[in-house]
């Protein structure tokens, strides 16, 4: 194999940053830690990059340790070193999220508005298309890498080179990313974009949906973390109220995020919204202590703003709150409460698997749990049969 100048790699993947869409400050610290790592082979006489004198790099350089805590710092360094790698390899890198500047290349857009149309006519929600449009992305990212610059030139060739880049996901968003490429191939071929089927040359991949237990915490370890939370400070109050939705209502995230005034029915006491990954309606009971947060929290937390969002920052520009920032926040009380979270996820979603948990615990019917977390199928639902032990010991036979 040809040796790879790091200096030639590194110009080439900041053009293919700045082309496909990767905004200013993801660039100007891919630029910090590329400049960092030039400097430290420099110093060495090396001049070809591998994972080997990445990782040397940044355990040398910032006390990079992979057997301990890695702070965010070294997670990003560690992110722009593996983009690297992919770009050696494949001539394009990965996005982990959808890039809102990100332009599809010429010779794809058609098909690909196409597509997306069709898609959206089937009914798919608008949460599900964003994640359908990152798939192609990804897909058209490394087509690109790869010279193909029209759908036609496309060959089994980089389907299967595709699918060896995405290798380092889990079996799951594999498995959704291939179902995308096979639904856009065959939309592809037969509206005249291909001129043939590829898409039954697109691998499955094959897991057990059911095969992970869901993270779950004790009602006894919920009520230390809400304890964790200062609630005489108005980020305070503000968690707090979040962490209470979560944990009694079930509610994802993103619904949190978005949560308006005018989903709040004070005199019926009820929450109603349409939910933002489903599109399905939502109505849910307003208990006391989650009203008597939210009021705390709107009369003595809330910054004065004009925003329509219940739940804001706290810090300039004061706007919507965000996801992410409600995993981090659920995150740190975790922590901060000392709760057991080896094998466990530590986002809202485990308080959320959490309430399930508990209803069935208390023998309330899979299809009134399935209406309270708002999903479409008892089956969804079903998957937390795994966490109810004390059931599945009375299942047990006597030896």
């Amino acid at each position: 194999m040809k040796s790879k100048n790091v200096r030639e790699e590194v110009g080439k993947l900041r053009k293919w940053l700045t082309t496909a869409g990767y905004c200013r400050g993801y660039i100007s610290h891919f630029d910090s830690t590329t400049n960092q790592l030039i400097q430290f082979m420099d110093v060495r006489d090396e001049t070809e990059y591998t994972v080997s004198v990445g990782l040397c790099f940044l355990t040398e350089k910032y006390g990079y340790d992979p057997s301990g805590k890695i702070s965010e710092a070294n997670s990003a360094r560690l992110r722009t070193l593996q983009m690297l790698s992919e770009f050696q390899l494949h001539g394009a890198a990965l996005p982990k999220q959808r890039l809102r500047t990100y332009v599809i290349p010429a010779g794809f857009r058609e098909a690909t508005d196409g597509f997306l149309a069709h898609r959206r006519f089937t009914g798919i929600v608008e949460h599900s298309m964003t994640t359908i449009q990152l798939y192609l992305e990804r897909f058209f990212g490394y087509l690109t890498g790869q010279h193909i610059e029209a759908i036609p030139q496309i060959t089994i060739f980089q389907i299967h080179g595709f699918v060896k880049m995405i290798v380092g996901f889990s079996k799951q968003t594999r498995d959704h990313t291939l179902r995308t490429v096979r639904q856009f191939m065959q939309f592809c071929y037969e509206n005249g974009y291909h001129p043939a089927d590829l898409s039954k040359q697109v691998p499955y991949v094959h897991y057990e949906k059911r095969s992970s237990i869901p993270s779950a915490y004790s009602a006894a370890d919920v009520h230390r973390l809400l304890e964790q939370v200062d609630r005489s400070n108005p980020i305070g109050k503000r968690d707090y109220s979040i962490l209470l939705i979560t944990a009694k209502l079930g509610l994802r995230s993103g619904d949190i995020c978005n949560l308006k005034f005018e989903n709040i029915d004070w005199e019926q006491n009820k929450i109603s919204l349409v939910q933002h990954k489903t599109g399905r309606a939502l109505t849910l009971p307003l208990f006391e202590d989650v009203g008597l947060a939210l009021i705390d929290y709107l009369k003595f937390g809330r910054p004065e703003c004009n925003s329509q969002y219940i739940f804001v920052r706290h810090r300039a520009p004061i706007g919507p709150f965000f996801s992410r920032s409600i995993y981090s926040m659920v995150a740190g009380y975790i922590a901060k409460a000392g709760l057991l979270v080896q094998g466990k996820k530590r986002g809202p979603h485990a308080l959320r698997h959490s309430l399930a948990s508990r209803l069935l615990e208390e023998n309330v019917p899979l299809p009134v749990i399935s209406e309270i977390l708002g999903h479409a199928d008892t089956n969804t639902t079903a998957v937390y049969l795994t966490i109810d032990i004390e059931k599945l010991r009375a299942c047990a036979l006597e030896v």
